[in-house]
């Protein structure tokens, strides 16, 4: 069986099309037809059915089910692919979403920099549930992942190193700066900004708003914590962030909440299952464990 003929078949399967397989990969449409004979005939099934007279083509049972077998083999041979290209380099490709960067990463530069680790790194700054398809893609190695609940991915290992609570950010200005905790159901009439999509803030404020019984009136959303944070600042709404986020120079107020949610901020080292670690890369695992304690201790 070979590796172009599973290429040519999966996406035969998701264009459903001969002509425009063989336009994808620039090959005459005969190749594309020799390919599937050859699968069928190594598999001794039929994977296609044509209707010439309406240019129909369907994908049979047992079609679907090398589609789905392919599709993996074909990932772990484009990760193997990556894997190995990479190993003999010092670099480490790293994934850190913004807020661990800022909050949580600085706690252990000394120990990185000491290492000579901090040189190696090569980082992508997204969300971490961006950063999460980026490390299934083989784009990044390991990464240190918010995450809302503890990974369970099979795909993925993970290593949690602590959580933390998620609170409410609000101006000095709104009514929470008199309180010194408040329920969400409480928050119903209020105006959130949010982070977008590729963070796991959005999620968690779903997720809380459910359990409270309303739907949260989101007026902005965005990738940048900073813009975020100013926005807060001038009341023009309230946002929900892990309470580690306020610094001493922000003008905001941290307002913890009265309910018990299940989510929390749980920030783990993550890596693909069966993937190998680089000697460099078993060094910046042992100074990221460290987070845990400087966490609690500061």
């Amino acid at each position: 069986m070979k590796l172009n003929d599973l290429n040519y078949f999966c996406y035969l399967c998701k264009v459903g099309s001969f002509t425009e397989a063989a336009k994808h990969f620039n090959v005459k449409q005969p190749t594309v037809t020799l390919a599937i004979k050859r699968l069928e005939n190594s598999l001794q099934t039929q994977l296609v059915s044509r209707d010439h007279s309406q240019n129909f083509l369907q994908v049979t049972s047992s079609g679907k089910i090398l589609y789905e077998h392919a599709i993996k083999i074909l990932n772990e041979v484009h990760l193997a692919t990556v894997e190995i290209n990479n190993f003999s380099q010092e670099k480490i490709r790293f994934g850190l979403p913004p807020i661990i960067g800022n909050l949580y990463l600085p706690l252990v530069v000394p120990e990185l920099s000491e290492n000579n680790l901090l040189q190696s790194l090569v980082v992508d700054e997204s969300g971490s549930e961006q950063l999460t398809q980026d490390l299934l893609s083989g784009k990044i190695d390991i990464a240190l992942l918010g995450s809302y609940a503890p990974f369970n991915d099979s795909r993925l290992v993970a290593t949690q190193i602590t959580w933390r609570d998620f609170a409410i950010i609000s101006s000095n200005k709104h009514w929470l700066k008199d309180y010194e905790k408040v329920s969400f159901s409480d928050l119903k009439d209020e105006k959130f900004i949010t982070l977008d999509s590729k963070f796991i803030h959005r999620q968690v404020l779903e997720h809380y708003s459910n359990e409270a019984g309303f739907t949260p009136n989101i007026i902005f959303k965005t990738q940048s914590i900073s813009i975020l944070k100013r926005m807060v600042e001038q009341n023009s709404g309230i946002a929900l962030l892990v309470g580690d986020a306020v610094a001493l120079g922000d003008q905001l107020k941290c307002t913890p909440l009265t309910d018990v949610f299940a989510e929390k901020f749980n920030i783990s080292i993550v890596t693909r299952k069966n993937y190998l670690l680089k000697e460099r890369e078993w060094e910046l695992v042992t100074q990221l464990l460290k987070i845990k304690d400087k966490v609690h201790n500061s």
